[in-house]
């Protein structure tokens, strides 16, 4: 089972580095977005604390766009081709397609997030007193929660005639507690380094993400079918 997990996931990884149409637009709308939002800072004239609010707000508003970019091309090569069912003939289980398919975004996912924060340090100039290595857990374990729902969101509209509606309207009431969340927790981080505060608000998004890893896995087997 771990084997063809890796064989999937390497599949589509090489596809991808070798088209690199996703990972582009992804990479290009995240940093685009951060200089848009960077550039609004210079006709405002705010305090720190508020500047810095807004920077978290538009650095996790940019991650979850992101996600959702790269939902709809997720099983775009099954679907256009229609390889998902000679994948399904070799005896290969739903759920492992689904977890090379996270596998897959979230290593897509882990690329785009490097550029993000940089740009999000160097263009929004988030300024953290906390601990670096705290905010990398809690930019990871959102981002994590981001990606399970967004799979499982990718599976329910696989068959769906138009994933641009479909998706939107699936993914952000997934999604909306973590992103609110994970944007509190984050800002406390930057902010005040409230230690139990981070900590709680992280083991809620890793709950919740096991929540729907879990959901995901179970009806994998409904959503797929020969």
């Amino acid at each position: 089972m771990i084997m063809d997990i890796i064989r999937l996931a390497k599949k589509d990884i090489v596809l991808e580095f070798r088209k690199r149409e996703t990972l582009f637009s992804m990479g290009l709308f995240s940093f685009v977005s951060v200089l848009l939002f960077s550039s609004l800072f210079s006709f405002l004239n705010i305090d720190l604390v508020t500047k810095q609010a807004i920077s978290v707000g538009c650095l996790w508003f940019v991650i979850t766009f992101t996600v959702m970019l790269g939902l709809t091309s997720i099983f775009s090569r099954e679907t256009r081709k229609n390889s998902i069912y000679p994948i399904l003939s070799l005896s290969i289980k739903p759920q492992v397609i689904f977890l090379a398919k996270l596998v897959y975004l979230g290593m897509m996912l882990a690329i785009i997030e490097i550029i993000t924060l940089i740009a999000a340090i160097v263009f929004l100039r988030i300024d953290v007193q906390g601990d670096f290595l705290l905010l990398i857990i809690v930019l990871i374990t959102g981002t994590i929660d981001l990606a399970i729902a967004g799979c499982m969101v990718a599976f329910l509209t696989l068959y769906a005639k138009s994933k641009t509606l479909a998706v939107p309207l699936l993914y952000f009431p997934l999604v909306l507690p973590s992103v609110l969340i994970a944007t509190q927790t984050t800002l406390n981080l930057i902010l005040f380094d409230d230690l139990r505060f981070i900590l709680d608000n992280t083991l809620i998004m890793f709950i919740h993400a096991v929540m729907i890893f879990v959901l995901g896995l179970l009806v994998t087997d409904e959503l797929i079918s020969e």
